[in-house]
């Protein structure tokens, strides 16, 4: 585990000269959004229980030494889809189904890409597939692997609330329900979201976020005050997301 430790903080050290100039670089390829104002973006570190860390979102909460003011339970479920004809290039289509409690049900669209320039046309008038949509939104998702730099996934959503049934799946998506549930329990306290992850294959995954833009000074943040306070409870930063582990199953 010192092992583990060690390379985890020599990639932190590393990442910290080049890390400026990437996103000044990506900043600028992002034409949504003026040079003075970053992207909206989602700080975010993983792990397995298992491989060691807080065992639970409530332990894990309790570690970084906040206190939880509200909690939820979910029900998610991925689909598979045919990307719309006017896909970016180099982007993945992905169509997700949650329920919140026993009364909240939300259909999400999302492109995700590696790519800055997904967000290069102006989200307002983004013809999303999900007629109706209330919520749609333009972000950049930054995890902290296991070592190296952050990674970046920059993504652009929308989503469709319904409180009375599962939203209505719109017939050109062609979707097919996948064979697995995933369930998930977020706390929240201290400007953190703490969620409990139970995924097909019987795993377990436990991941902190916090919201913010994608700025260096918010980067060593939330590096310095959940990242490295976490590996030293021994957690161990993952690299998959919940994404690709909760579409692992059968369709």
């Amino acid at each position: 585990m010192r092992k583990i430790h060690l390379a985890f903080l020599l990639g932190v050290l590393a990442s910290c000269v080049s890390e400026s100039a990437f996103l000044t670089t990506a900043q600028a390829a992002t034409s949504a959004a003026p040079a003075s104002t970053p992207l909206s973006a989602e700080f975010a570190v993983r792990w397995n229980p298992k491989e060691g860390g807080p065992a639970s979102a409530r332990a894990a909460i309790d570690a970084l030494g906040k206190i939880q003011t509200d909690s939820d339970d979910y029900e998610v479920r991925y689909l598979n889809i045919t990307a719309p004809r006017d896909a970016p290039r180099g982007s993945t289509a992905i169509l997700r189904e949650r329920m919140k409690g026993k009364k909240k049900f939300q259909l999400t669209f999302k492109y995700r890409s590696e790519s800055p320039l997904l967000l290069a046309s102006d989200l307002q008038h983004w013809s999303c597939p999900l007629a109706g949509s209330t919520e749609r939104k333009d972000e950049v998702d930054v995890s902290f692997p296991s070592v190296g730099a952050p990674h970046r996934a920059y993504s652009r959503s929308c989503t469709k609330v319904s409180n009375d049934g599962p939203v209505t799946i719109p017939k050109a998506l062609k979707a097919k329900r996948l064979d697995c549930v995933s369930t998930m329990t977020r706390i929240e306290g201290g400007g953190l979201k703490v969620e409990e992850w139970h995924l097909p294959g019987k795993i377990t995954m436990i991941e902190v976020s916090r919201e913010g833009r994608d700025t260096p000074a918010e980067l060593d943040s939330f590096r310095n005050e959940i990242v490295t306070p976490l590996v030293k409870a021994n957690a161990k930063p993952a690299d998959r997301s919940k994404t690709e582990l909760g579409m692992k199953c059968k369709s």
